[in-house]
């Protein structure tokens, strides 16, 4: 279940990516999302680091061209997640604050790291422009994904 969803998210950001402009009203983050709806399915944690370090790898060559810079920030967002989860119990509100805290470190540590290398001249207003973009689309899919993951959930709860 956990391979599946994080590789339809991936997937899906690709297919999203070509339709939608970088500039454009929405800039989707689904691999981020899968990788917070996901964390409360492992019973492991040092399981879903490796997950996400290697989703950070296959995210790097897919779509950045880079080597380990996605699996490094993936793995930082990873304990992240891990520590607000702890806090926060399992419930759709707790999830949409996890989100988006994650999405505004997210765009605010790779936009600066971009400032930083002089690829982008700094705009305060281009990163909240950029974070508010991300916190829609991503909004609408973590409702369409967090509501279909209980309902398999509860259907495979049902079954045995």
């Amino acid at each position: 279940m956990k391979v599946i969803i994080l590789i339809i998210s991936f997937l899906l950001e690709g297919v999203i990516s070509n339709f939608v402009s970088i500039n454009g009203f929405m800039a989707p983050l689904f691999t981020l999302v899968s990788l917070i709806v996901i964390y409360p399915l492992f019973d492991d944690v040092s399981e879903y680091y490796k997950y996400v370090f290697v989703t950070g790898l296959v995210y790097d060559l897919f779509y950045t061209d880079t080597i380990i810079f996605h699996a490094i920030i993936f793995c930082f967002m990873a304990f992240i997640i891990t520590r607000m989860n702890l806090v926060l119990s399992d419930n759709y509100i707790n999830f949409l604050i996890i989100m988006a805290i994650c999405i505004l470190i997210y765009r605010t540590f790779t936009y600066s790291l971009l400032v930083l290398v002089s690829s982008v001249s700094f705009s305060f207003i281009a990163l909240i422009l950029s974070i508010l973009k991300s916190l829609i689309i991503n909004l609408i899919y973590s409702a369409i994904l967090f509501f279909v993951l209980k309902k398999v959930r509860k259907k495979s709860k049902c079954s045995l």
